[in-house]
């Protein structure tokens, strides 16, 4: 059900503009200017207490004189008066405010608090803002913003809608998708979200009849799990979500807080979220426009398999390679489409049974085009066909565009127009004619991955699924403990939840090691036990490879080694099987800022935070969510067997994985940090075993 209180703000019958100005080129004076110019007849008050008439308009001396309660207030006054204005409105009734000014949240504490005191005078009154540039119903002709970067000439209506937690981010994208003739629906500046959110305008536009597709540009996601709904209802509605979102680097994280006055999150944990979600993340800003584009205007490609027509050789082969390195085929036509592409072209040098189809000897001839089109956009042998755009069309850009565009009306599979030469207006006209078109091949690309992912997202385990509360599991010497665990009471709260260790004993004194040593084998791994050691291979507490004989000795030197290093207490030693036929595997968990719980999983070892191979999944997580992690890991080829080792047992890896997240979800906000590192992953059939191991407890 559409909020009635959005679809004011979106579609409004009355704006009322606050601290309006008559001069055009003031803000204040904008948002009249705008509404006018692009046609909106809907009623438009204006309120200044100085003035008469604005733009041939009364004007009203303040709020309380308003002939009615507006659907929309633009608030255009500074910080200092904003609150006043907004607390008015609130008693009139009005729908929606949109509040321009910046100076708070972003700009500090003060700024924090005279942001909580807008919101608490809005009352129930939906408020987007504070700085913000507003928003654009483009559908309906509706420009709600002072910005002269929204007032963009020869743009274009079309499926996509754009919301953007920064303001000149949203007019960047405005000209951008403008200059490529790409159709947008609605354009929404978030802002710094003290109510509307850009949960809110996903959930508005998941029930917009002419939304195909929403991009985001965002900088955190202040409400995970009302924006995950969101999302599910987008995807119900058959609307694909493609987020930007900056914070990847350390100096990305700062600014993007900086500038909304909010936490930015773990990056990685962003890319399970988006995941989970069924989104599409985009890796570059162009992206954000292309991947889009495409996906509003094209239909689903079904397979990998990609045909190339160009009228240049060069251009062709530089599409194709970079499509085949994102996994697209261009394999050779088959025997009837050769003979379909023989009849169409006779000439000698023409070669119809290669890929890319090479019409040069044809010269521009656009009813050649069309027929090469329409054949290998009718074969079985391809999935979607790109043609190309060379240096002799800039001339005469209809003979390419206007095959394209006749092809288009009856071609049920993807059409991704490729221009090698800077050709705008041919970019421009193929997109305004709802065809895909882009200026480099990584876009093509680009965009093909996105159609060949455009399925609406599996059902999301968080949105309905309750773990089972397994506070009970949890051993009942550890249930109030706090600070570090040690290695061996790690292992009995991970044995509670099905993760069984390699065999070892506790013993207290060095005195004890042999014997423990030698019920374990002819070689053992001797380690301190000591809460106070959460990486004992650091402070030259592990020793590997020593046999029984000499393991009271070797107690007595890493102990020893310890003490140098700090460690004044300890609890006895661990004693090891060693294992040396088993691939390492580092579980492990993430409490992110922003979206909360998440499991690590990736190549363990000591080298783990060296070679970073490692996936994350938000909590709850599935067996398919951790099967999916494995699978995008380079260690995963190992796990499957390499160079004539045996396949690891992935099933038993799956279900530590799944007792492992039901551990830190039972342990809830108590757990500060667990790991299991490395957890042997035994040949097929074999099992798993912790092999090391740490939790800490906060109170």
């Amino acid at each position: 059900m559409t909020d009635a209180s959005l679809e004011r703000l979106f579609r409004p019958r009355s704006v009322a503009l606050i601290g309006a100005s008559s001069d055009p080129a003031k803000i204040g004076g904008r948002p009249l200017h705008f509404l006018v110019k692009h046609g909106f007849t809907g009623d438009i008050w204006p309120v200044n207490p100085r003035a008469e008439t604005i733009g041939g308009l009364p004007c009203y001396p303040d709020i309380g004189s308003l002939p009615g309660a507006p659907d929309v207030a633009m608030v255009l006054v500074g910080p200092a008066h904003a609150e006043a204005s907004i607390r008015d409105l609130a008693s009139l009734g009005t729908g929606a405010a949109i509040v321009l000014a910046g100076g708070f949240a972003e700009s500090g504490d003060d700024g924090a608090a005279r942001q909580a005191a807008l919101l608490q005078a809005a009352g129930g009154m939906r408020l987007l803002g504070p700085n913000t540039i507003g928003l654009l119903n483009m559908t309906d002709d509706i420009t709600l913003s002072a910005s002269g970067a929204l007032d963009v000439e020869n743009r274009y209506k079309g499926g996509v809608a754009v919301v953007s937690q920064s303001g000149g981010i949203l007019g960047s994208l405005m000209s951008r998708a403008a200059a490529r003739g790409v159709g947008l629906s609605h354009l929404i500046a978030t802002g710094n979200e003290a109510d509307i959110d850009a949960a809110d305008a996903v959930s508005y536009l998941a029930g917009d009849h002419d939304t195909r597709v929403i991009a985001l540009y965002l900088e955190t996601v202040r409400k995970p799990t009302l924006f995950r709904d969101a999302a599910m209802a987008a995807a119900s509605a058959g609307k694909k979500l493609v987020i930007y979102k900056v914070g990847r680097s350390e100096a990305g994280a700062r600014s993007a807080a900086s500038h909304t006055g909010a936490l930015a999150g773990e990056d990685r944990v962003f890319d399970a979220y988006v995941r989970r979600i069924g989104a599409i993340r985009a890796n570059r800003f162009s992206d954000l426009i292309d991947i889009p584009a495409a996906l509003a205007v094209a239909p689903r490609l079904k397979g990998n398999r990609i045909a190339i027509v160009t009228h240049t050789g060069g251009a062709a082969g530089l599409v194709a390679d970079i499509c085949g390195m994102s996994g697209f085929e261009t394999p050779a036509p088959g025997a009837e489409t050769t003979r379909r592409l023989a009849a169409i072209l006779q000439d000698d040098g023409f070669a119809p049974n290669r890929n890319p189809v090479d019409l040069t000897l044809a010269g521009l001839d656009p009813e050649v085009t069309y027929r090469a089109i329409m054949t290998l956009a009718e074969s079985a042998d391809f999935d979607a066909v790109i043609p190309v755009v060379g240096s002799s069309s800039v001339g005469r850009p209809h003979l390419v565009a206007d095959p394209v565009i006749r092809a288009k009306e009856t071609v049920t599979k993807p059409l991704i127009v490729y221009t090698s030469p800077s050709a705008p207006g041919i970019v421009t006209r193929l997109n305004a004619a709802e065809i895909p078109a882009f200026d480099t091949p990584e876009a093509c690309a680009t965009a093909l991955d996105a159609l060949r992912d455009a399925d609406p997202p599996r059902r999301d385990p968080a949105a309905t699924d309750r773990p089972a509360n397994d506070r009970s599991t949890i051993p009942s010497h550890l249930k109030d403990r706090t600070g570090n665990l040690n290695e061996a009471e790690a292992k009995q709260l991970f044995a509670a939840f099905g993760i069984g260790s390699v065999r070892e004993s506790v013993i207290s004194t060095p005195e004890e090691a042999q014997a423990a040593a030698a019920a374990l084998g002819s070689q053992v791994v001797v380690k301190i036990l000591a809460r106070g050691v959460l990486h004992k291979t650091e402070a030259g507490g592990v020793r590997l490879n020593v046999q029984p004989e000499h393991a009271p000795q070797v107690c007595t030197q890493i102990a020893a080694a310890a003490r140098t290093a700090g460690v004044t207490a300890q609890e006895g030693f661990l004693i090891q099987e060693q294992i040396t036929d088993a691939t390492e595997i580092i579980l492990g968990f993430r409490r992110d800022p922003v979206l909360g719980a998440a499991l690590l999983l990736g190549a363990g070892g000591t080298l783990a935070e060296i070679y970073e191979d490692f996936g994350i999944c938000l909590l709850p997580a599935t067996a398919a969510d951790i099967r999916g992690a494995l699978e995008g890991l380079k260690i995963a080829t190992v796990l499957k067997g390499y160079r004539g080792k045996p396949p690891a047992d992935i099933n038993a890896l799956v279900d530590a994985a799944i007792g492992f997240s039901r551990m830190c979800l039972a342990l809830g906000d108590r757990l500060a940090d667990a790991e299991i590192n490395p957890l042997f992953v035994r040949s097929d059939g074999r099992g798993v075993a912790a092999a090391d191991g740490l939790v800490v407890l906060g109170s």
